[in-house]
């Protein structure tokens, strides 16, 4: 996964006008999909998958929105497991048609040992596959993706020291914001969020002719980088341009219930508010016990999980900076 900027860097840019931000909230299916999806994703990631598939199979059973095939799949590994087959090869079939492409890694997970789901795999995949590949725009697919290489300079040691520097700054009340060294590096900042405003734009555009990067449409990394344009489009203070649609790729199953949450907790810092839903795993620790119960009221709004702070005790020895460490004694949701 691409790395995202730190959601203090926009601190650094001085922004403080404390607007609203944006956000709406789903249907009560959406909410009792993800609420149970999440779940099977977490014990997916545990590996207790007979609970994991039980929980995939109620979620998909009555929901008529839009699912992730990232799901589909991961409730097909569940059933291979298990020895539910016939479910596996359904599963398996919903994900492909929908863009799922299985890697390397996986693909020798991917056994029938009954003769009968064994032949119908084998005789239906390439089908699957070029179905679920068919209207990929390669065109659209290689552009997002380069722009990465376009946008490399603001990932470099010298942009990020800038950041670094002025988060310091701004972050100690005796720091002189007029020394020409502050004023240099927030320049830095700004030509970045210009430059990303630049790219976002573009992307946007794309998206009124093509619709929302999806695995039907562009490969997984493309998805990845384009999730990370919009985040960190931050001309959009208020969520307002972009809220309508993230909304609908949320519940057409093209974006996470966490990613929208994280693109509104960014806006938020934007606007020198405070996090609504506390999106990525590292706003958590700031969040005292007092702000819990709401926050969680607000997550469970959208369809995430309850957050569920560590005790003092499993966090004894681990280093916040090391964020993977760090990470490990939180419970975490999946993104897609």
């Amino acid at each position: 996964m691409i790395k995202k900027v730190v959601f203090m860097l926009v601190v650094a840019l001085g922004v403080n006008s404390f607007a609203q931000t944006k956000y709406s909230f789903p249907s009560e299916d959406f909410i009792a999909f993800h609420s149970t999806v999440s779940a099977a994703e977490r014990m997916y990631k545990n590996d207790s998958l007979l609970q994991a598939y039980a929980k995939y199979d109620i979620a998909f059973d009555s929901y008529k929105g839009g699912v992730n095939p990232s799901h589909y799949f991961k409730a097909a590994m569940c059933a291979l497991k298990i020895k539910e087959e016939f479910k596996a090869l359904h599963f398996l079939e919903k994900a492909i048609l929908n863009g799922y492409e299985i890697d390397s890694a996986k693909k020798a997970s991917v056994v029938f040992y009954n003769q009968n789901t064994k032949k119908e795999y084998e005789a239906n995949i390439n089908d699957w596959q070029a179905q679920g590949l068919a209207i990929r725009n390669a065109n659209w697919q290689n552009e997002i993706i380069s722009s990465i290489e376009s946008n490399k300079k603001y990932s470099s040691p010298a942009y990020t020291a800038a950041a670094e520097y002025c988060i310091a700054c701004l972050k100690n009340p005796k720091c002189n914001k007029a020394l020409p060294e502050f004023v240099t590096k927030n320049k830095m900042l700004k030509e970045k969020m210009k430059a990303d405003s630049v790219t976002a734009a573009l992307l946007l555009k794309n998206i009124q002719a093509y619709g929302f990067p999806n695995l039907k449409l562009v490969n997984k990394k493309a998805c990845e980088v384009a999730r990370v344009i919009l985040l960190n489009y931050d001309s959009d203070k208020t969520n307002e341009r972009l809220d309508g649609l993230l909304f609908k790729a949320m519940n057409d199953g093209h974006i996470s219930p966490g990613f929208y949450a994280e693109v509104i907790d960014r806006r938020n810092l934007m606007n020198g508010l405070t996090p609504e839903f506390y999106e990525p795993l590292m706003g958590y620790e700031k969040t005292i016990a007092k702000d819990m119960v709401s926050t969680n009221k607000k997550r469970n709004k959208i369809g995430l999980y309850n957050i569920i702070m560590p005790s003092a005790a499993a966090l004894k020895g681990i280093d916040p900076k090391n964020t993977k460490a760090y990470s490990k004694a939180f419970i975490t949701l999946y993104d897609y």
